[in-house]
């Protein structure tokens, strides 16, 4: 299946900063006249219309998204959220072309990925998120198992492998399970079995995968 390509935020960029004067609402002002309207759900747009471009301004001429339609049917597949000040927060992605959002980016306040949402189930929205660590590579993945909205399991990584996993097996929003790992190998897991937050139990295992012991740990 093909993927929607990588569309550079610096070509997308190009088309917002066409707009930089007073005139196209770089500075406050409104978008050039005359730009057609729009209306989306309960809200209005200023449309500047460049082909597979598409850039959206609010009311009050700020840029609000940027719509960049890469395989030419029509729907934009990598959209471009702006905030109020102008920096890029979001990129939402159709990775697939069927018209729904499989891959969200998210940016800090400079412009840097914080992580990348996907979607595996075909919800229309992210259930695990990847936060970007050295080059290539993942430092920290979170999983949200039953579509709930919360966040049920983390792994954390190092050069590659997982270290930790912390998990919330009841799905009361709070963490009950804290697992280190070692080569890929289950080594040890500390239990909250009394329900209070914090571990109270920790099972120790061999390399083979085997229980060693049980320990009772202090309150």
């Amino acid at each position: 299946m093909k993927a929607a390509p990588r569309v550079p935020l610096l070509a997308l960029g190009l088309l917002a900063g066409a707009c930089t004067d007073r005139a196209c609402g770089g500075l406050g002002g409104m978008p050039p006249a005359p730009l057609p309207m729009v209306k989306q759900g309960n809200r209005e747009f200023y449309l500047l219309d460049r082909g597979r471009y598409k850039a959206f301004y609010d009311t009050m001429g700020r840029l609000d998204r940027i719509e960049y339609d890469s395989n030419g049917d029509g729907r934009g597949d990598y959209i471009v959220h702006y905030d109020a000040a102008g920096r890029v927060g979001l990129v939402e992605v159709d990775e697939d072309f069927d018209g729904w959002i499989d891959r969200w980016e998210y940016y800090d306040a400079k412009g840097v990925l914080e992580k990348v949402g996907r979607s595996r189930r075909g919800r229309q929205k992210p259930d695990v998120w990847t936060f970007p660590g050295a080059p290539g590579r993942p430092s920290r993945i979170e999983y949200d198992e039953d579509g709930d909205g919360k966040v049920d399991r983390v792994e954390i990584l190092r050069d590659g492998q997982v270290v930790r996993v912390e998990i919330d097996s009841d799905r009361d929003g709070r963490i009950d399970r804290w697992q280190t790992w070692e080569g890929g190998r289950l080594r040890s897991e500390e239990l909250d079995t009394s329900g209070k937050g914090r571990p109270d139990r920790r099972i120790v295992y061999d390399a083979r995968g085997s229980v060693l012991r049980v320990e009772r740990l202090p309150p």
